[in-house]
């Protein structure tokens, strides 16, 4: 059984440069956390480790094959285009999905536009 002191706050020191330090102050702000706070919820807290990397890997390996899949398709139906002399169907088609995606919340790792 825990006695009362395991649930108590003491005092404690943490070694940081003053960036590191205002970093430090600037996230809890945003959280509306005291820095002490922050740094016990962010160290002791649940672990937030990305997936396994096995699992990571196998995910952009399908996603690789997916686009190549859909590049390989959208060069097919452009060259059908092409062929019937619909060169501009093709053009408004890629305009409007510039738009779209432009619209649309960017994806974490892509270059903004």
């Amino acid at each position: 059984m825990q006695d009362a002191s395991d649930h108590r706050r003491h005092p404690r020191t943490v070694m940081a440069t003053d960036t590191e330090w205002e970093r430090i102050e600037e996230r809890a702000k945003a959280a509306d956390m005291s820095r002490s706070r922050f740094i016990c919820q962010r160290a002791a807290g649940p672990d937030r480790r990305p997936p396994s990397s096995v699992a990571t890997e196998a995910v952009l390996a399908r996603l690789e094959r997916i686009e190549t899949a859909v590049l390989v398709l959208a060069e097919v139906e452009r060259q059908r285009l092409a062929e019937r002399g619909e060169e501009e169907g093709w053009e408004a088609a890629t305009r409007r999905v510039a738009l779209r995606l432009r619209a649309e919340r960017p994806v974490a790792g892509d270059a903004p536009s």
